[in-house]
């Protein structure tokens, strides 16, 4: 059986799963070249079809990860009238108008996306029978939980919003798949909105550049902001909360009394608030949630929502007292939807709740005959080496100071750079991120992320261990040994922190040999690993992209499959 997952909204893409098994799952930002576009994924959908022989004809089910209308309506009603009453009595006249607003923009624009989506369906030739619409936020949670190692676990999402809610609370195993307890009501509590309106602030783009924001954190003191922070979200009945009045679930346009507030803190003091309110929110909420539930015999959570792209939040409930292990799943924004979409229909058609994820490299790959096809459109513009020891001509180029631009296996799926499509440099230039984030035309706040052979990890990361799954993927920070911050300056973030990425031979290949390879022969225990791609730029997709970026001079080396790339002269 084939279900192919969809997304239309923003960060549009496909999943094809096959009998419980994921072949495939990309975006279409990396095939048209526009970050987290929207619109019909046309190209993506063309992609894994035509990978693998298929026309639409061939799709058993198609699962849509939006607009499901599964949430109870009734119970909906209820929650918002007591809300809406709620914050008319709390005494801010423009509460009222806020909601009002705030209800309808969501309809519209979900009306609007999915009548777009059914109207290409309609075009395509495919009948409702075939269609499975899913609601938002379970999607998620099935995304976290369906591609976890855990049997049981608890589950989180949170968000901006998505089908009337910005985040649940669910229970999960094999047998009963993903139950939700508990639901954020509208955009209103979520943190998306709250963490997106700093961001605004800080001249930032909201819902694109919050790791900048979480950068930033580290260097403010967040005691200076919290006393705001709380006037406008806190912890109530269980749940997380906002005031609505002062506070507005809107990006910008904030009420002319916060946006002064805000211009009268530091930019630095503002992100540290945020990021600090943030964490202690959500950890207060899955403590309690886990306690409500009742099932101290189980100390898993899984996690994901834009908003658990926050590696320093996701840190924060891994080392909760009740949890020993934490999952986020590597895509966990909306464009990671298309994945969850066909665990959940799998569900709802087999039974079957758990699938494997073993690595997050799902996206295209090219042959060396391909990639010599492309290069040769580029005669004259570069020099081409083909290489009989990869990695240790690669390993050497790290060990002379070269950044390289590195290209092999398939495209990861996710916003992280697993080393499919990554840019390594050594760890030990405390330089690095001022110089390389300016030939990249970034500017960050976060050191590079550091990728560590998993032999070295437990004496570079304090409290790793080979269980920890997230690590794999790049989805949480921990806290570095001594050593290892004197010794790699260039990844190690002021508060102590890094996001590392643990590579194995079995997971990670030549690009686990290349960094071990440099490891060993240097005594270092990372490498800096930062996406392939210049600011505002996806990360790149083929051999073209590739060699485009090293023409803009964004690497010394350029590694494309068995071929060493650089610049004439």
């Amino acid at each position: 059986m084939y279900i192919l997952g969809l997304q239309n909204a923003a960060d549009s893409g496909v999943c094809l799963m096959k009998d419980g098994i994921v072949l495939d799952a990309v975006n279409e930002e990396r095939f048209n070249r526009i970050k987290l576009a929207g619109g019909w994924p046309e190209r993506s959908l063309a992609y894994v079809l035509d990978r693998h022989g298929l026309t639409l004809d061939d799709i058993d089910c198609f699962a849509y990860g939006w607009h499901g209308g599964t949430t109870n309506n009734s119970d909906y009603i209820i929650r918002f009238t007591d809300r809406l009453l709620a914050e008319t009595a709390h005494g801010h006249p423009d509460a009222p108008e806020i909601i009002r607003q705030r209800v309808f923009v969501e309809n519209d624009r979900d009306a609007m996306v999915r009548n777009d989506f059914d109207t290409k369906m309609t075009e395509l030739g495919i009948s409702p029978d075939r269609i499975v619409y899913l609601d938002h936020h379970m999607t998620h949670a099935w995304s976290a939980y369906a591609f976890s190692p855990y049997e049981e676990s608890f589950v989180f999402t949170l968000d901006g919003r998505g089908d009337r809610k910005s985040g649940s609370v669910s229970f999960a195993d094999p047998k009963n798949g993903v139950q939700e307890h508990d639901y954020l009501i509208s955009a209103f509590d979520g943190l998306g909105f709250l963490y997106g309106q700093v961001t605004h602030q800080l001249g930032y783009t909201p819902h694109r550049h919050e790791g900048k924001v979480t950068g930033l954190a580290a260097h403010g003191d967040p005691n200076k902001t919290l006393p705001l922070f709380n006037r406008l979200i806190s912890f109530e009945d269980d749940s997380i909360r906002a005031r609505i009045g002062l506070y507005k679930p809107f990006y910008t346009n904030l009420q002319p009394e916060l946006k002064a507030a805000f211009d009268a803190h530091t930019r630095e003091d503002l992100a540290a608030g945020v990021q600090k309110h943030c964490e202690n929110l959500i950890a207060r909420w899955v403590e309690t949630w886990m306690k409500k539930i009742d099932r101290p015999d189980v100390r898993n959570v899984c996690l994901a929502g834009g908003i658990f792209g926050n590696v320093r939040i996701n840190q924060i409930v891994g080392d909760l007292p009740g949890v020993d292990n934490v999952y986020i799943f590597p895509h966990m924004g909306d464009g990671g939807l298309p994945m969850g979409a066909v665990a959940y229909a799998n569900f709802l058609k087999t039974g079957h709740a758990k699938h494997d994820m073993p690595t997050a490299y799902l996206g295209p790959e090219y042959s060396n005959a391909e990639i010599e096809k492309v290069l040769s459109r580029y005669q004259g513009r570069i020099d081409v080496e083909l290489m009989n020891d990869k990695v240790a001509r690669i390993a050497d180029d790290l060990r002379n100071d070269r950044v390289v631009g590195y290209f092999d296996n398939r495209m990861e799926y996710g916003p992280r750079a697993l080393g499919a499509r990554s840019m390594m440099y050594h760890a030990r230039d405390n330089s690095v991120n001022e110089w390389l984030n300016k030939r990249l035309s970034r500017t960050e706040f976060m050191p590079f992320a550091p990728v560590t052979p998993q032999e070295y990890a437990a004496e570079s990361y304090i409290g790793w261990r080979e269980q920890d799954v997230c690590a794999h993927f790049m989805t949480k920070t921990y806290d570095c040994t001594d050593a290892f911050k004197k010794d790699h300056p260039a990844v190690a973030h002021v508060d102590g922190t890094a996001r590392p990425q643990i590579v194995t031979r079995e997971m990670n290949g030549d690009y686990y040999s290349i960094v071990k390879a440099y490891c060993d022969a240097t005594g270092d225990r990372a490498v800096i690993n930062t996406s392939f791609n210049r600011h505002e730029e996806p990360i790149v997709c083929s051999p073209e992209d590739a060699v485009e970026s090293l023409l803009q001079n964004t690497s010394d080396v350029l590694s494309v499959g068995d071929y060493r790339i650089t610049l004439p002269g």
